[in-house]
């Protein structure tokens, strides 16, 4: 479906119904900043405009930034900020994702409103939000539930999505790099005496905010994020072999812990708590290899492996914010006498899991090129030069032989 429907249409475009919605969706998306500071925003698949216009009635002195790629919207645009129907200064641009490189310039906030739906590159089109969202900023999106394919009946052109399915949704937003997914109800579409749900789904660049103290569900999540990040982090800049090789006698490898930690997650904060995520993990199956879960087959690319481990956080997320910690869940595979936790429990051996398994990854990364550092922009060890590194393991060195001598 290209931009001419949206040109034809450009100077009609603008109804009670769509104000209304728009209205709807500008308070869900303010809702869900939490009193969060904004003072730049971008709106992607701006149309006319008419969510931009809400949240500047509801974020007073909110620098805004409207795209679109049809030149008939564009023009309308144009004409409301001209007339003051849009924020003083709004700039309007001429901007479509699944066919361009996003600018460089970042916002705190990012709304798109119905668009989704109609790209083909969903992945490419949340990568570029993300792209465009300052670090601690917000992505947030509304958009049809899955429906039958009646909403775009009488579109004779219409080639994109019949709604989404919340949890995929969700998942594809942790794909592009975005944590703390979260998913609501917003408002509807009426269309021919049918009702057509929108749900808004929101999502944060960057580790959590600090919790306040007594959050302790935010803490754990908090720590748990801390570890998911620095684990990824350790394949940075590797060649396809270093990222995979055993490093031990037991054949522990970097991208052999993400594979690992994925479906750990998964289960841990999926079907422990009758939430499935519904990803497949063959190497779970009966009758897989054992170890499976540890190592990249060649056919395994680290992109899908680290995609995997995204999707997982986004899935354990989602389960977090619906859950309290003292829900209730049960691990099938641990002693009967354990099985049955709660979701504290389980954030707690999840967070340790991880932070272990990111203590191994700090080792073999080490090992292979000398790379260091807790976290990224964390290093954590004292300034030394190699020199100095070198006197140090010597001393270290040193100190063990003469124990060994006592």
């Amino acid at each position: 479906m290209g931009t001419e429907h949206f040109d034809e249409h450009a100077e009609t475009w603008d109804d009670p119904d769509k104000v209304a919605r728009a209205q709807e969706v500008a308070r869900a998306v303010v809702g869900s900043l939490g009193g969060r500071p904004v003072t730049s925003l971008l709106e992607y698949g701006a149309g006319t405009g008419l969510v931009t216009r809400a949240l500047a009635d509801l974020l007073p002195g909110i620098a805004a930034t409207l795209a679109d790629n049809s030149s008939g919207m564009r023009e309308v645009m144009d004409g409301k900020v001209a007339s003051g129907d849009l924020p003083a200064g709004s700039r309007v641009w001429d901007l479509d994702l699944e066919h361009q490189e996003p600018p460089p310039e970042r916002f705190d906030l990012v709304v798109s409103s119905m668009v989704l739906h109609h790209v083909h590159d969903l992945d490419g089109v949340l990568r570029g939000l993300a792209a465009l969202t300052e670090e601690g900023g917000v992505v947030a999106v509304a958009d049809l539930d899955t429906e039958d394919g009646s909403f775009h009946a009488h579109t004779h052109d219409f080639d994109g999505h019949p709604g989404f399915d919340r949890t995929e949704l969700a998942a594809a937003m942790g794909r592009a790099g975005l944590g703390e997914v979260g998913v609501e109800d917003c408002t509807q579409v009426e269309k021919e005496g049918t009702a057509y749900p929108v749900f808004l789904a929101t999502a944060r660049k960057g580790p959590p905010p600090v919790p306040a103290l007594g959050d302790l569900k935010g803490w754990l999540l908090r720590y748990l994020q801390v570890a998911r990040t620095a684990l990824v982090w350790k394949l940075e800049g590797l060649s396809e072999y270093d990222a995979r090789r055993p490093l031990t006698p037991t054949g522990t490898n970097l991208l052999g812990l993400v594979k690992h930690l994925a479906a750990v997650e998964l289960g841990y904060l999926g079907d422990t708590f009758g939430r499935p995520s519904g990803i497949p993990l063959p190497w779970y199956d009966n009758g897989a290899e054992a170890n499976a879960d540890m190592w990249a087959t060649e056919e395994e690319s680290r992109e899908e492996v680290v995609a995997l481990y995204r999707r997982a956080w986004a899935h354990g997320d989602a389960t977090v914010a619906a859950l309290d910690l003292d829900s209730r869940g049960r691990v099938p595979h641990w002693a009967p006498d354990r099985a049955d936790v709660t979701l504290g429990l389980i954030l707690v051996h999840l967070a340790t899991e991880t932070a272990r398994h990111a203590g191994h990854a700090d080792i073999l990364r080490e090992l292979l090129d000398g790379r260091t550092g807790m976290r990224e922009g964390v290093s954590n060890l004292p300034d030394l030069d190699d020199e100095g590194w070198s006197a140090h393991r010597e001393r270290v060195e040193e100190a063990a032989r003469q124990a060994a001598q006592r």
